[in-house]
């Protein structure tokens, strides 16, 4: 595939990273992602590349929540992406894969108080508040452990709306997420000069997944620069700016906006604005780097027919992969290994062995060729929310992880 070149797809095969799916999962069993691990860590300097030409400061704080396996997570570390967590094991998930306190930024609209100490304690470089009794908790944390100059910015709730779908945004008024901007200027105007161990440093915003209009971006990024101008008039200093993520990737509907395009419309914004050069630049990407890494095999146990419909019911369920069942979320499948080469129009629907109507993978769809007990399908560009929603529903096993990378293969253990 020219758009996945770790990919070689024909009639009835694939391989990823030079290896042949069919031997994979002999050998290591099926359900299996596979991810080929030089693909993410080219995506990563890719968006860097782009994103510093355009500012001078820029930090790629990887969505951890996107992928938390450990070979990806140390993979990234090693290259100087930093992290964006949401819990006290994703800090500590954070440390362990090597990347620095002042690069971890911890986000997340109800916090515990363990969440918040622990990234206290850590030092990280930035906890993003979602509500002004937040700032209040993470003071009082401070003072209970002696701590000064803890750096926390505001997720900001601009009331953005993308277009997207309604389980992705998270920029609207009534949503969970952020602060409302005329209270965090209250705030600010108010309460800002009596925090002592708080240093209100940071702005974030965040308005959803899978976005593929520029004008989206360039509308975040000037009402974080206007927010900035208005709070500097009340003494307090931005020196953060966090775009969030967001970055949409194309799951075969050939909607995805260009990598220049997100740079000029985020990073460009800021540098036009000569005040801000100073300032570091982060950007919370996840989907977009890991995304198109990897693939879900899984193996046809039947395939039957009922009523007009063909069924390849397959031994992956939607505990391996949620999101086809939760979003509605569409994904390329192609055959990984079949006995049938022969050129075929037969359509399946495919179905998996959990014990819910909406545990499927896609309808209507066309392989090239026909299905029989045994083969192996793949679906693509598993790389971001596969492992990382999976779980043992129906008492079915989490599915393992291989990491293709330089001519070898290897087992992935899962974060813990």
């Amino acid at each position: 595939m020219s758009d996945r070149p770790h990919l070689e797809i024909s009639r009835g095969s694939l391989s990823v990273g030079g290896f042949e799916a069919k031997d994979l999962a002999e050998k290591y069993g099926t359900p299996l992602y596979v991810t080929e691990l030089d693909r993410v860590t080219r995506k990563l300097k890719a968006a860097e590349d782009e994103l510093s030409s355009r500012h001078p400061d820029v930090l790629i704080a990887f969505a951890y929540k996107s992928n938390s396996t450990p070979a990806i997570l140390k993979a990234l570390a090693s290259r100087g992406a930093g992290a964006t967590v949401v819990s006290a094991n994703g800090l500590r998930l954070a440390r362990a894969a090597g990347v620095r306190a002042r690069d971890i930024v911890l986000d997340g609209p109800s916090k515990s108080e363990e969440d918040l100490t622990a990234a206290v304690r850590m030092r990280i470089g930035m906890i993003n508040a979602e509500s002004v009794q937040e700032v209040l908790d993470i003071e009082e944390i401070c003072a209970g452990l002696k701590v000064e100059g803890c750096r926390v910015g505001f997720r900001v709730n601009f009331g953005i709306l993308a277009d997207t779908h309604a389980g992705l945004a998270t920029g609207g008024r009534s949503h969970k997420f952020g602060v409302p901007r005329e209270e965090v200027v209250e705030f600010c105007e108010s309460h800002a000069s009596e925090l002592r161990r708080v240093k209100i440093s940071g702005l974030h915003s965040h308005v959803g997944s899978q976005i593929s209009d520029p004008s989206v971006f360039r509308r975040e990024t000037e009402e974080l620069l206007a927010l900035s101008d208005e709070l500097s008039r009340s003494g307090v200093e931005i020196r953060e700016f966090n775009v969030g993520g967001g970055l949409g990737v194309d799951y075969g509907e050939g909607k995805e906006m260009s990598l220049s395009d997100y740079a000029d419309a985020t990073a460009g914004t800021f540098a036009r604005s000569a005040s801000k050069r100073r300032s570091r630049l982060v950007f919370e990407l996840g989907r977009w780097i890991v995304a198109d890494s990897t693939v879900l095999l899984t193996k046809v146990n039947y395939v039957k027919r009922a009523g007009a419909t063909n069924w390849a019911l397959v031994d992956a369920g939607m505990n391996t992969f949620l999101r086809p069942a939760l979003y509605g979320a569409r994904h390329r499948i192609v055959a990984a290994s079949t006995k049938d080469r022969e050129e075929s129009s037969v359509v399946y629907d495919i179905g998996g062995p959990v014990c819910e109507t909406t545990d499927t993978f896609g309808s209507g769809v066309s392989l090239g060729v026909s299905l029989s007990k045994g083969d192996l399908i793949a679906i693509l560009d598993t790389g971001a929310y596969g492992t990382a929603m999976a779980s043992t529903y129906n008492m079915r096993p989490f599915p393992k992880t291989v990491v293709v990378s330089g001519g070898r293969h290897r087992l992935a253990p899962p974060a813990t």
